[in-house]
């Protein structure tokens, strides 16, 4: 009888540290709802995080855009609009029936010299949902992208650490 109440203690005390670590390491994508309707997230970090990758994914039933950072965890801004727009106020071309634009502050994607933190200004791909991801431009603390996509769907923002990424994931 002993040896069943240890067994029972061991169980429960597995099955507790189980459930801590999913709560502090979710699935990529976890349990975030899809939405269309903007999403903002505000931080005031200092020293601004720096971009440091953009790459793309294709799942089972979404595809992902995933912007990694170097330093703190950016605050954004992810929504629908009817035109992406570069630094310089130009409509941005996309691939892609609608468009998201996808803002991060603070962010920089350049050094104090002035050469660029990540590689690449454009993907292209052949997703069913995302077709084209598109810097926008790197401002004053502020690091934008158009994210042309198929149709207008559900996204959702997604945070990852160890390194910090934001991943954007648009469902049809």
């Amino acid at each position: 009888m002993a040896a069943l109440g240890r067994t029972f203690l061991l169980v429960l005390a597995i099955a507790f540290l189980a459930g801590a670590w999913q709560a502090r390491h979710p699935p990529p994508g976890g349990s975030v709802p899809f939405r269309t309707a903007t999403l903002e997230r505000t931080r005031h970090t200092r020293p601004a995080p720096e971009l440091v990758s953009v790459r793309t994914a294709r799942r089972a039933t979404y595809d992902r855009v995933l912007f990694t950072f170097r330093g703190a965890m950016p605050g954004y801004r992810v929504g629908y609009v009817a035109t992406v727009r570069d630094e310089a106020d130009r409509p941005l071309a996309l691939r892609g029936d609608t468009h998201l634009v996808v803002a991060f502050t603070p962010a920089l994607a350049h050094r104090p010299d002035g050469a660029p933190t990540f590689q690449g200004g454009t993907i292209t791909t052949d997703y069913p949902e995302l077709r084209q991801v598109r810097f926008a431009g790197d401002f004053e603390g502020r690091v934008t992208f158009g994210v042309g996509v198929a149709r207008r769907g559900g996204f959702r923002v997604t945070e990852l650490t160890g390194p910090n990424r934001v991943a954007i994931d648009v469902q049809g």
